[in-house]
């Protein structure tokens, strides 16, 4: 499988992670997730944070309006004689720096552009919280399946143990045979309580995912999904569209590109006007009795600033070569992960048709040593072997299905894909 070279997708229906893992709970529990996971809620504060820069730097651009009340009273003494004097004012005044060069603009978009970097990256981080609780889900019902299957073989090879013990009694086996079946027993038991480890630890990891606390509870049993392989997928170019965090880095490479625009402006000359009105008197019934209207306008042009303005138009320029070189470097790995994915779902569906195509070789297998061994044609030390075989093939086909599914969503979240339809 590879990338469409085409420009519009193959297929109509964009690919969602619902359509790979169509669980119920699961698409309830990734609701939950982005609700109540703390790791969005702090980067919704983050944007927050953002959207409030972004304000400030809008305000910048328009004319700053202040007012002031105040009283004052003077007290005197002289030869013995004092004197008090009251004083009220009132003052407003207005000032406005014309953006002549486009300075307070660009710094106004970059604000703009770092806002949407900023949600972006929650798209990103849901994304990535959403392959996270995809994988503990898997790995959970994985070892649940594991574990169902490991405690049936037990049995099965606790039976065969009382059944070889009695036959090695009745002269009929050999040391060997026990000593055969009594290692399975034994690689049974030590197999489960990794089994359980690993359950245990995806289902807390599940819990915290939805900001829970991790109490131990078994998820609810589900099936899990059989996996058919994917067609083509959209061309690179869409791929990079749809992945947020490349989106996020293209976004701050436009505020990048506004900043230095900001830091070439600040070099230049300033123009500010003010427009000032006060009145007084020496109680709030007089005033008005002294007005004083004044309006002033200035040139500021910066003549020596021993090359700071240009360092600082340097290390903007620096930077924003810093985000092209980002932004390239993450669209190059956006394409290797997808690519990697591809090939690894595409050998990995092979492999699992080829141990299934082993299993139906194994079961007859084991079926056709156990006839003989009844004629009398095979040692009973063979069907055990036949059975172990038999054995190991189908936790490998478990293991299998497993990384089929974690794959499927390393996939997912390499093109970018929605959790659901109206995500």
């Amino acid at each position: 499988k590879a990338f469409s070279a085409v420009e519009q997708p193959i297929s109509a229906d964009p690919l969602l992670w619902q359509h790979s893992f169509p669980s119920g709970h699961l698409q309830r529990d990734g609701a939950v997730l982005l609700e109540a996971n703390f790791d969005l809620a702090a980067a919704r504060a983050r944007v927050a944070q953002a959207a409030a820069v972004f304000g400030a730097a809008k305000a910048h651009r328009l004319p700053r309006l202040d007012a002031a009340l105040g009283g004052e009273r003077t007290r005197e003494t002289t030869d013995g004689s004092a004197s008090t004097k009251d004083s009220v004012d009132f003052k407003v005044a207005l000032n406005w720096e014309p953006d002549l060069w486009g300075g307070l603009e660009a710094r106004e978009r970059s604000a703009e552009f770092q806002l949407q970097a900023h949600q972006a990256l929650v798209d990103q981080i849901a994304l990535d919280l959403h392959l996270l609780l995809v994988e503990n889900w898997v790995v959970h019902h994985t070892a649940r399946r594991l574990g169902q299957l490991l405690a049936a073989q037990r049995d099965i090879n606790a039976q065969l143990l009382e059944l070889t013990a009695c036959r090695l009694a009745q002269g009929q086996g050999s040391a060997l045979d026990l000593l055969q079946q009594q290692r399975l027993v034994a690689a049974a038991d030590k197999a489960l309580p990794a089994v359980g480890r690993r359950r245990r630890s995806a289902a807390n990891a599940y819990a915290v995912l939805m900001g829970h606390l991790p109490e131990g509870q078994d998820l609810r049993a589900e099936q899990l999904p059989i996996l058919t392989p994917l067609g083509s997928l959209t061309s690179p170019r869409r791929l990079l569209t749809d992945r947020p965090d490349i989106r996020a880095a293209f976004f701050a490479l436009q505020a990048a590109d506004q900043e230095v625009a900001a830091a070439i402006a600040d070099r230049l000359p300033r123009l500010s006007i003010g427009l000032s009105y006060a009145e007084s008197g020496n109680r709030l019934a007089n005033l008005g009795k002294t007005t004083v209207l004044n309006a002033t306008a200035g040139l500021l042009a910066p003549i020596f600033d021993a090359g700071r303005l240009k360092a600082k138009v340097a290390q903007q320029r620096a930077a924003a070569t810093e985000k092209v070189a980002a932004l390239e470097q993450a669209m190059l790995e956006a394409i290797r992960h997808g690519e990697d994915a591809l090939y690894t779902e595409s050998t990995l569906f092979e492999e699992h048709r080829l141990v299934q195509k082993e299993l139906r070789l194994a079961r007859n297998t084991v079926k056709t040593t156990r006839m003989r061994y009844l004629k009398g044609q095979e040692a009973f030390l063979a069907v055990l072997l036949a059975l172990n075989r038999l054995q190991n093939l189908q936790q490998e086909e478990i293991h299998l299905q497993e990384a089929l599914l974690l794959n499927r969503g390393r996939l997912l979240r390499a093109i970018g894909a929605k959790w659901r339809q109206s995500a």
